[in-house]
């Protein structure tokens, strides 16, 4: 719905957000911030749309303050949009004219939700001080972007001459990606300090002048700033030790990735995922204290960074590298004879050899099952093994990717994880490096108590010694029209910490459930979404159990898990369980086709496991 206001009052748009309220329903409810945008004209429909898009995790309300044209009578035409024109939120448009053009505090702040944090987002042209600004005094979280500047560099100086805290900048979010995997590439073997580093970019490139900073800050080395060409953007990283530097650089093919390599391992290919603006608004929008390290960047590192001449000078001198290693296309550097290390040998003869094979076969055919007396039982058995399985993941890879379940077993493992965490039996240091997933997701409004997450939450997910920015869940909403938007964003997000061309991180342990129909994740039987071969998620519409839209990972996705578990408890299972622990690949009993790279366990009650065909002993 949208309500044109036109020649009105800050009053008059008052009154018509309550007639709103009592005819459509309270829409303030859950909102959780005011969004001010500042803005011209001829940023405002773009504005628009990127602060919907970034606010459907954040539901707020967003007042856009479009300056028009400042001379001349002052007049305020007023805009609101509520329900499916504004997302998960409501948003109030205002154009200023004449002297109002000047006066936007007193315009928003009758607008303003009592006792919400506020932020303010200048997407364009911005004040010099934004924290001294009018708008920038009541906010408690000011977003710029620097890449909106004439001239960036020098809009980035006067950000470091002004800054408070809680200021912030959007060119400083999309280069996330960059700082992870440089962090990351520093974690393992050899620990020795940076001698030097160099960011390689053009000229006016805010995000490489902030990157540069931050590794002038954390590293405390001489760091330079090569320039590239017009229109290349930020090109590489090296990072210069003793025994050899780390580079990171941008392929050249147009994708958005790059080639990681160091001493000690083959170059690798890495997902970059620059963020769209919404992405990075939204980003922005997690968090509403202080960001104490681009502060540090902005303040301290980036008047510490030195000019590096041009890349063709830096190329020449060593200092940078050429171009984008070279990487393996085949994967050939992923096999090694330590996948053989627990495999016996083959025996010599003929005769021998058939009786192996076929022995071998058998075993890999057979179902791994393991059972125990209840689900109370069965779930400190689940989570207990799952953090061994956690700590000796990131111990080998650095970090780990863990797919969560939903229903009744998913809670009672989370709620099993979280007390271990209160005991302290789970180690922080390696739960900070993981990363949490969910295999479906009900496709509700995001603290829905029906949403696995809710549950979860509910359980204890909290209390789990990871990362907030780690815990990645399904867009919520309630409108069948946005499904498919709330599918690409959660593929998005799974894209962006894949290694391409994945098209999703492989999940070093996947838990899922099991319904009485054989259904897994929220792949149904005989249903197309089970013929899925390229896409990661899914949209599913008339789901046969409420509710009747979801999200879904697709199964390549699920079968790209290193290790599967399910985990089913409950004698309405037990049929469910048999057949689909018999079957392979069986379309009508969607359990039989989920497969783990490396490893598929069924963990089982004794309700759930009563009707399979010789099962092994309780464990």
């Amino acid at each position: 719905m949208i309500r044109d206001l036109p020649s009105t009052s800050t009053r008059e748009v008052v009154k018509e957000l309550l007639r709103l309220r009592d005819g459509v329903g309270a829409m303030a409810m859950g909102r959780v911030l005011t969004l001010v945008v500042s803005v011209d004209e001829d940023g405002a429909d773009d504005a628009v749309r990127t602060a919907n898009d970034a606010t459907r995790q954040h539901p707020a309300r967003i007042i856009v303050l479009v300056r028009g044209n400042a001379r001349g009578r002052g007049r305020l035409d007023g805009q609101i949009r509520v329900g499916g024109d504004a997302g998960a939120s409501e948003i109030v448009v205002l154009r200023l004219y004449g002297d109002l053009t000047r006066h936007e505090d007193a315009v928003v702040t009758p607008l303003l939700l009592p006792d919400s944090p506020v932020v303010t987002w200048w997407p364009g042209g911005a004040p010099a001080d934004v924290a001294g600004d009018d708008l920038g005094r009541m906010a408690h979280r000011r977003i710029t972007d620097a890449v909106a500047a004439e001239r960036p560099s020098t809009e980035l100086r006067r950000r470091a001459r002004h800054y408070a805290p809680g200021d912030t900048d959007l060119a400083w979010t999309r280069i996330t990606r960059w700082r992870a995997l440089l962090a990351s590439s520093l974690e393992s073997a050899p620990f020795e300090p940076v001698t030097a580093a160099t960011v390689t970019a053009e000229r006016q490139h805010p995000g490489a002048d902030l990157l540069a900073g931050w590794l002038a800050h954390a590293l405390r080395c001489p760091v330079a700033r090569a320039r590239s060409a017009a229109g290349t953007g930020l090109v590489s990283v090296r990072l210069d030790r003793d025994s050899g530097p780390v580079d990171l650089v941008r392929t050249d093919d147009g994708a958005d990735t790059a080639t990681l390599s160091r001493v000690g391992s083959l170059p690798r290919l890495v997902a970059l995922h620059t963020p769209t603006p919404a992405e990075a608004l939204a980003d922005e929008l997690r968090r509403l204290d202080a960001d104490e390290v681009y502060a540090a960047a902005l303040c301290d590192g980036l008047p510490r960074v030195r000019s590096g001449g041009s890349r063709t000078e830096a190329v020449r001198r060593g200092d940078v590298p050429e171009g984008p290693a070279q990487v393996d296309p085949a994967g050939r550097d992923r096999l090694g004879s330590d996948r053989l290390a627990d495999r016996p040998p083959a025996p010599a003869g003929t005769d021998d050899l058939e009786a192996h094979v076929e022995h071998r076969l058998t075993e890999a055919t057979r179902a791994d099952l393991r059972i125990h007396a209840d689900g109370t039982a069965l779930a400190g058995a689940v989570a207990a093994a799952l953090a061994r399985r956690v700590e000796e993941v990131v111990a080998d890879r650095g970090v780990a990717h863990v797919g969560l379940t939903g229903g009744s077993m998913g809670g009672a493992t989370v709620a099993a994880l979280a007390a271990l965490a209160r005991d302290g039996e789970l180690d922080r240091s390696a739960w900070r490096k993981v990363h949490l997933w969910w295999g479906d997701e009900r496709y509700l409004p995001a603290g829905d108590p029906d949403r696995n997450d809710a549950q979860a939450d509910e359980a204890g997910l909290g209390d789990l010694p990871v990362l907030v920015k780690h815990t990645h869940r399904v867009p919520g909403g309630s409108d069948p029209a946005r499904l498919e938007t709330a599918v690409a964003r959660y593929a998005a997000e799974l894209a962006r910490w894949a290694q391409a061309p994945d098209p999703a991180p492989s999940l070093d342990v996947l838990l899922l459930g099991v319904g009485p129909d054989a259904h897994v994740a929220s792949l149904f039987p005989g249903r197309s979404e089970l013929d899925l071969l390229v896409p990661a998620t899914t949209a599913v519409h008339d789901s046969p159990k409420p509710p009747p839209l979801r999200v879904s990972l697709t199964l390549p996705v699920i079968n790209a898990a290193q290790a599967v578990w399910l985990v089913v408890a409950g004698e309405d299972k037990a049929e469910a369980v048999a057949a689909s622990v018999a079957a392979t690949d069986d379309r009508d009993l969607p359990a039989s086709c989920v497969h783990g790279r490396q490893e598929t366990v069924w963990w089982l009650d004794e309700a759930a496991a009563a009707r399979v065909d010789d099962p092994p002993a309780r464990g």
